[in-house]
């Protein structure tokens, strides 16, 4: 809970699990309030975790007015303000724009641009200290902090510190000294460090181990695998880059048999590591060194938005939260606010949640819906365990959850699936009424509810081809599905099939594989300016017109590299460095580069049409 809040006794939370109508129970309340003039379209905020969602509350309620008879309120639904968290936001600080003290129309960075941009700062908060970058670079080795491409990750870490941070409303200076506590609460898992050189005594039994294993007399692979592990740890010792992460392997790796004396001592050793003096040195300089650059960073990158004149969601929402106290605001939200509603409350970061608590003192009537079970994936820094408190401090002030207790979607064997792993999951946090959900659908079929099929392949091409394959064979035995529309049972089409990607980047591959199947497909791709090649000639265009955005610079130089920011920050950095250069001049002096080519082209601007400047 926010420090110096309080819950409002006006506050009715419902519990909507996956499935429970939660959509059909909103539209029916508001559409309730609404033909009743127990509140106006004027008067309702509700907010929605995404656009989609947002549009279908607002049409299913207008249909539901409309099926009432209620023509006129119907009509009037374009007055309630319903969107994203971000875009109430924006709407209400347009609208108070004076007492916020900000100009009426804000330009808003998406999240991409705002990562963009972080970095930008990040580079800037770093460009003078070369020396820190090095140290942090070999620590992240030695830890091995490192991405999906074997890259460097300790940037990714500040990101993640500074994003925690602003979804907690933190400021710098309250967060640049956090990494202290964060190595204490770290290091007090691990045995205290010895004072034995456990460098020079492991260095001492891998040239023992060297000296006394004979690969010819014992040629297996282990062996031979072994004797390679430990010469290249011997080299990383003598260089101080050996990782962590090797010294865990020497303590569990084993040559073949008749050598395996040699590697006893070894593994005894390294066995010790987590006591060793320099892992607690480098735990305790990544901690704190990550918070003091995040600190910097978010300086650095608050300065670069107020120099462009721009803010992003996040901004919005403290913002706002700082003008919900200006006094003519709060009493004119207080006449004209008869409904907050927030849906998808577990999504709610803690910025929100102190943003929703002052809107729901301003509000006549309050709906908060969520299924706490899903706060566990922590979209926007959400918290489980915040939920839960809301949910108790709710019910302590007497109102009682809404449980919406039966599941429309499933069948009766995919719910009790779905409660028996939920319920035990969840018995420290939550009553079983709270998470078990009852089956409003009937049986049909004998076959399972959930089946696990195992993709063959290491590569991800392979997997996607095994799945299309699998896709075909199901579809070749006719498996029966219930019409959603007509209740009634019939083959599936290939309609009836979602595939659910872990990440974005693996719809393509599936995408892919299902279309070489010959297997119809429904795959929304991006629209034009939200390809790569749209979002590569916009900044290309903005380069040309402005030899000041160094933003479009950073953007063309990972689009046409196809690279993270990491990259090449490195090198932005040591450009910087050179008190000679001009930071605006990167990039500009590469003969070949797109953005020396763009400078080439910048005197004939006024010459060239539009199209022109395109091609």
């Amino acid at each position: 809970m926010p420090k110096g809040q309080r819950m409002h006794s006006n506050i009715h939370f419902i519990s909507a699990g996956a499935g429970s109508g939660k959509t059909y129970s909103l539209t029916q309340k508001l559409e309730k309030l609404l033909s009743s003039k127990a509140v106006t379209p004027a008067g309702v905020i509700a907010t929605t975790f995404t656009k989609l969602a947002a549009g279908e509350l607002k049409e299913r309620v207008r249909g539901a007015l409309i099926e009432a008879g209620q023509l006129r309120v119907a009509n009037q639904m374009e007055q309630s303000l319903i969107g994203t968290v971000n875009s109430v936001c924006g709407e209400i600080l347009r609208r108070f724009a004076f007492e916020a003290g900000m100009p009426p129309d804000q330009q808003v960075l998406e999240e991409a641009q705002g990562d963009m941009l972080f970095y930008q700062a990040m580079e800037q908060a770093l460009a003078n200290n070369k020396l820190l970058i090095r140290q942090m670079n070999a620590t992240c080795h030695r830890l091995q902090i490192i991405d999906r491409q074997n890259q460097l990750n300790w940037r990714a870490e500040v990101k993640s510190i500074s994003d925690a941070a602003r979804a907690n409303n933190q400021s710098p200076d309250e967060i640049r000294h956090l990494g202290s506590a964060s190595a204490d609460a770290l290091l007090a898992h691990f045995p205290k460090a010895t004072k034995r050189d456990l460098d020079r005594l492991l260095l001492n039994a891998i040239e023992h181990a060297m000296a006394g294993i004979d690969t010819d007399a014992d040629g297996t692979k282990v062996t031979r695998e072994y004797v390679s592990l430990i010469t290249g740890i011997r080299a990383g010792l003598y260089k101080q880059r050996a990782t962590w992460p090797e010294w865990i392997s020497l303590s569990k790796k084993m040559p073949g048999k008749s050598s395996k004396a040699f590697a006893e001592l070894i593994a005894d050793i390294a066995i010790d590591y987590d006591q060793h003096p320099a892992l607690h040195r480098d735990i305790r300089f990544f901690a704190e060194q990550t918070f003091e650059i995040a600190a910097a960073s978010l300086s650095a990158y608050q300065q670069l938005k107020t120099q462009k004149g721009l803010i992003d969601f996040v901004d919005q929402e403290q913002r706002l939260y700082q003008l919900l106290d200006h006094p003519s605001v709060q009493e004119t939200l207080r006449e004209e606010l008869q409904l907050l509603m927030v849906d998808e409350f577990q999504d709610t970061s803690p910025i929100q949640l102190a943003l929703f608590l002052k809107l729901s003192q301003l509000a006549a009537q309050v709906i908060w819906v969520g299924d706490i079970k899903q706060s566990i994936y922590g979209f926007r820094g959400s918290d489980p365990t915040l939920m839960a408190a809301v949910v108790q401090r709710v019910t302590a002030d007497g109102n009682e959850p809404e449980i919406l207790k039966n599941s429309w979607r499933s069948t009766p064997e995919l719910v009790a699936y779905i409660n028996h792993l939920f319920a035990p999951a969840f018995a420290d946090t939550l009553k079983p009424e709270q998470v078990v959900l009852q089956p409003a659908r009937d049986s049909f079929t004998s076959e399972p509810a959930v089946e696990l099929w195992r993709l063959a392949g290491g590569k991800k091409s392979e997997r996607a081809q095994a799945v299309a394959s699998g896709i075909a064979s199901m579809m070749a035995n006719g498996r029966i599905v219930v019409d959603k529309y007509g209740q009634q049972q019939r083959t599936a089409t290939y309609s009836d099939i979602a595939i659910l990607c872990r990440t974005h980047a693996n719809l393509n591959e599936i995408a892919t594989a299902l279309s070489e199947a010959k297997l119809p497909i429904r795959y929304k791709r991006p629209g034009l300016l939200g390809t790569p090649e749209g979002c590569l000639a916009m900044a290309c265009l903005r380069r040309l017109i402005d030899p000041q955005d160094t933003l479009a610079s950073a953007e063309i130089l990972t689009l046409t590299n196809c690279t993270n920011p990491e990259a090449w920050i490195a090198e932005r950095v040591a450009y910087l460095s050179d008190p000679d250069n001009n930071s605006r001049q990167w990039l500009e002096e590469a003969e070949q580069g797109p953005v020396a080519r763009l400078k080439a082209q910048r005197g004939r601007l006024h010459f060239l049409t539009p199209v022109e400047v395109l091609r």
